[in-house]
């Protein structure tokens, strides 16, 4: 207890002041206290899950449970070790958290006496603190990179690989081996499993929960210590319709998420993915991929012999390669050959190339329209038919330039929109252009943009 009553001051420290350089000075003055690193990072490690919501917390468990818990940091590395969230788990959660505060004498603690009701608010406060840490729901007002810039390499990052635009750079590709894949237009998805234990994170490392048909096929074929990376889609949804029906499949409110499977394009070792980078050349990791998804049970780790049992996954399926080699002819043949069949594009995954936790040119996509993902700032009312309704939504591109997106809408979105505007303020949408061009006065602006979907697994502009 007595490390999260030095949490909790700490906390009341930071939060007096909402000046980033006020917050930067009181993390300076704890950087070498092992007790607030213990819970920064305990609350920002992506790779820290407790299986424990707000939901969760609300309900009422019952807490008979005997333990020999004593200290706080043993719930919390017991969350942490046993994150089911299962109410077997969560009554020796909240049994050992409510015999600790039951015995936890504050006078003794303080050296002083302090009235009863004082008394009440503390331990109401350490309540709330305590829970709010289970849930890593504390508002700091920081993020992990601010943290990581005081105290360098404490919280883990959680970055994926992203990429350019072949247009921007054709050159680039010019003499190397690279292999061509469909561009999937569904919902980014980082599968880890380790020591049995199976989740899925969203591009930005949000868990993504209740996807149990992925995660019993991962429990039962696939091996420990293993990261795939992929994009979610639905199963047997149109083309047309395959990016809003994945998404309403994957934001269901429901506890199971059914109708999705991983189309897998990447993989490598778990804890290469933890310390954000990986030496294996995408060619090695290709062909562990595809070793990994046609073959189950591994007798000797990953990289070892298997047995030959064979299952025809249902769930996760490979991205096929469409062509290899050092043509780039075959870009735009490719390009024509996906696009005419109603895919969005082509991917260029540069064959001898690491995997890059960043935007890289080792991997390109490849679009017959540009797009980007940019966010919404404003609404501007339609004329003549529009009148009364969204004439367009305003985004703001780059170097703050304002772009008016005002086609490709239906009348019921643009309704929807006109009258769901505070839903929709701050909202990443994705458009599409032909090019992009320059004002009189310099600032970029886009041709002919025009609304696609919006964004709900982005909450950053992807120019």
């Amino acid at each position: 207890m007595k490390t999260l009553y030095k949490f909790k001051k700490f906390v009341d420290e930071l939060n007096k002041n909402n000046s980033r350089n006020y917050k930067i000075s009181v993390l300076e003055k704890y950087r070498d206290d092992m007790d607030i690193k213990y819970y920064l990072n305990f609350i920002f490690n992506p790779f820290i899950i407790t299986g424990i919501s707000d939901k969760k917390l609300a309900r009422r468990v019952e807490t008979d449970y005997s333990t020999e818990i004593t200290a706080v940091n043993d719930i919390l590395n017991y969350a942490q070790a046993h994150n089911t969230g299962s109410d077997a788990d969560l009554s020796i959660i909240f049994s050992s958290r409510d015999t600790l505060f039951e015995e936890f004498n504050l006078n003794v603690f303080l050296e002083e006496d302090v009235s009863e009701q004082e008394f009440g608010d503390i331990i109401a406060s350490l309540y709330d603190l305590f829970d709010k840490i289970l849930t890593k729901n504390v508002q700091l007002g920081i993020d992990a990179k601010t943290i990581n810039k005081v105290i360098p390499n404490l919280i883990p990052t959680f970055n994926v690989m992203l990429a350019n635009k072949y247009f921007d750079d054709p050159e680039f590709v010019e003499g190397k081996h690279f292999a061509l894949t469909t561009k999937i237009d569904g919902m980014r998805c980082i599968m880890l499993k380790e020591s049995g234990n199976v989740t899925f994170w969203s591009r930005q490392g949000q868990p993504i929960e209740g996807l149990i048909d992925l995660e019993a096929e991962a429990k039962e074929y696939l091996p420990d210590d293993i990261m795939l990376d992929g994009e979610l889609i639905a199963k047997g949804a149109d083309l047309d319709e395959a990016y809003k029906t994945t998404m309403k499949r994957a934001r269901t409110k429901e506890v199971e998420k059914h109708g999705l499977q991983m189309l897998v394009f990447d993989t490598m070792p778990a804890k290469d993915f933890e310390k954000q980078y990986c030496d294996i050349p995408y060619k090695t990791r290709r062909a562990l991929m595809m070793n990994i998804l046609t073959i189950a049970r591994f007798t000797c780790g990953v990289f070892g012999a298997a047995e030959t049992n064979q299952h025809q996954f249902e769930y996760f399926k490979v991205l096929p390669v469409l062509y290899r080699g050092e043509d780039t002819s075959k870009i735009l043949e490719f390009l024509e050959k996906e696009t005419s069949k109603g895919e969005e594009g082509i991917m260029i995954n540069i064959w001898d190339a690491l995997y890059d936790f960043k935007r890289s040119n080792n991997l390109l996509k490849v679009k017959k329209f540009n797009s980007c993902d940019l966010q919404v700032i404003g609404f501007q009312e339609g004329t003549n038919s529009n009148q009364g309704t969204l004439g367009a939504l305003l985004v703001r591109y780059k170097d703050g330039n304002v772009v008016k997106v005002g086609s490709g809408y239906s009348k019921e979105l643009r309704n929807e929109i006109w009258n769901n505007q505070k839903d929709w303020l701050g909202a990443i949408i994705e458009v599409q252009y032909f090019e992009e061009t320059e004002n009189d006065n310099g600032g970029k602006s886009v041709r002919f943009p025009v609304f696609k979907d919006r964004r709900f697994d982005k909450d950053t502009p992807d120019y």
